[in-house]
């Protein structure tokens, strides 16, 4: 392996994009920064050789990348699983040696216990977080509002989604946000009210507020590693990929007038990733930065859709839900996508002890998934058609009762889009402004990504890291 140094770096940490799609985009828009990256930097897939009783997920494999070790040793699949204090982050290795901001990278909350490395310039923790905790502190307004979008519309953004308190939200963190991207917000806003753009495309405006602060804070303090996540491609490739590809269906399980109304939901959120990345990629080129765009793995369409209901259930209220299901044990909520409650133990035993118990629950008929690492134990519920009444069951000592949704903190929540893209082992690695680089177009193995990122920042990988065999220069 070639020399390294200790030139600064960006990473963008772009949540299951594959290869395939950052080259699909490139000859949709021709012009783009991805088309260009593509054209004249370095472009090859990542992958990921781990696989538990159950599909990859990102909360796993993002820290299979950030940890450098797979999952049988670090142990996270769920958000709310606890983090190995041996394993730490690269990028929490980095700050105890350089400086370092980070904006949304998974397992950075919360801070409390994330953060305080010395060289941690600023912080804006991941949409998972407990509190709104951030660094500097006036960022907190922007972390609140990003935490209550993520909390109230994991599964979908809800008809009923008040567009003028996301107005409000708005201008709460009007300071972090340029002028060009409150015009954005407000035109997307209206359109939405109208009915005349979906209502998801929402989404897209946390990136678009934690993109202006990320680059605020970039050009304040210029860290020498600087790492921004992104989920807002993953989502619309999960709702519409059959929209943007729909050959790749045998039969296919929409119509052609669901096809026409969300083509443009996928190609939307990429034109706005883009955009971002030519901001980011003209600050790099200004300033002598290396640029790194990097999946954890990705996402691929043409499989059968577990459910084309038009309803979903979701929890609505996550403290009687957990009391429905016979939970006494003194525990904190942690923050959970649908259809998932995770509930932290104050140790092992209480939480080995509930897990058993809890594996006898059944909610019409069906067992619920219970998952447990350490303190923490996860729910997984899913039933695939509506219902007015549900027959739950919440041990096998007791009878079962019919109770309706809301009776355990659950309700129906409409949707017209279905999870279509599936998850897959293999990512992508963009690498711009980086000329000394040693870079190939074999796959790159995951596990040597956090190493090669250290040695390209000129911090000495942990002894758990393996020999990388790719330079980022």
């Amino acid at each position: 392996m070639g020399a390294t140094s200790s030139s600064p770096l960006t990473v963008i940490e772009a949540n299951e994009i594959p290869l395939s799609i950052f080259r699909w985009y490139s000859r949709l828009r021709p012009r783009s920064t991805v088309a260009e990256i593509l054209r004249r930097h370095h472009a090859t897939e990542s992958f990921v050789e781990e696989s538990p009783d159950r599909e990859l997920y990102p909360s796993q494999t993002w820290a299979t990348f950030a940890t450098g070790i797979g999952y049988e040793k670090h142990g996270i699949y769920w958000y709310g699983d606890p983090k190995p204090a041996e394993f730490p982050l690269y990028w929490q290795l980095a700050a105890q040696h350089v400086s370092v901001g980070i904006a949304g990278t998974l397992h950075s909350s919360p801070l409390s216990a994330q953060g305080g490395q010395p060289g941690l310039r600023f912080a804006l923790p991941d949409a998972f977080a407990t509190d709104a905790d951030t660094l500097p502190t006036s960022l907190s307004g922007l972390q609140q509002f990003n935490l209550d979008m993520t909390r109230g519309n994991s599964r979908a953004v809800g008809s009923t989604f008040p567009v003028g308190a996301y107005a409000a939200g708005v201008s709460a963190v009007a300071r972090v946000a340029r002028l060009r991207t409150m015009a954005e917000l407000g035109q997307m806003a209206t359109l939405v009210a109208a009915g005349k753009i979906n209502r998801e495309r929402l989404r897209t405006g946390q990136f678009l507020l934690m993109g202006d602060a990320f680059a605020r804070q970039l050009r304040k303090h210029q860290p020498t590693l600087a790492i921004f996540f992104t989920n807002h491609v993953a989502a619309a490739m999960h709702r519409y990929w059959p929209a943007s590809f729909p050959n790749e269906w045998v039969d296919h399980p929409y119509d052609d007038d669901w096809i026409g109304r969300f083509r443009d939901e996928i190609p939307a959120a990429m034109d706005a990733f883009d955009r971002f990345l030519g901001e980011q990629l003209a600050f790099c080129q200004a300033t002598n930065r290396r640029l790194l765009v990097v999946t954890s793995m990705g996402q691929r369409g043409g499989e059968a859709l577990d459910s084309i209901e038009d309803q979903v259930l979701v929890v609505d209220d996550a403290g009687r839900f957990a009391s429905a299901l016979g939970v006494v044990a003194p525990f904190e909520l942690l923050h959970a996508m649908v259809p998932h409650l995770s509930l932290r133990f104050a140790d092992t035993d209480t939480a080995r002890a509930e897990e058993r118990r809890l594996q006898a629950v059944t909610l019409d008929g069906r067992t619920l998934r219970i998952d447990r690492a350490q303190s923490t134990v996860t729910v997984t519920y899913h039933l695939p058609e509506a219902a007015e009444r549900l027959t739950f069951a919440p041990s096998s000592d007791q009878p079962a009762r019919l109770l309706t949704p809301a009776q355990v903190g659950l309700r129906w929540l409409e949707v017209n889009e279905h999870r279509a893209g599936r998850h897959m082992p293999f990512g992508s690695v963009l690498l711009a402004n980086a000329p000394r680089a040693s870079f190939d177009e074999e796959p790159v193995d995951l596990l040597e990504l956090a190493p090669a990122i250290l040695q390209s920042i000129g911090v000495r990988p942990a002894p758990h890291h393996r020999e990388p065999r790719v330079s980022l220069g």
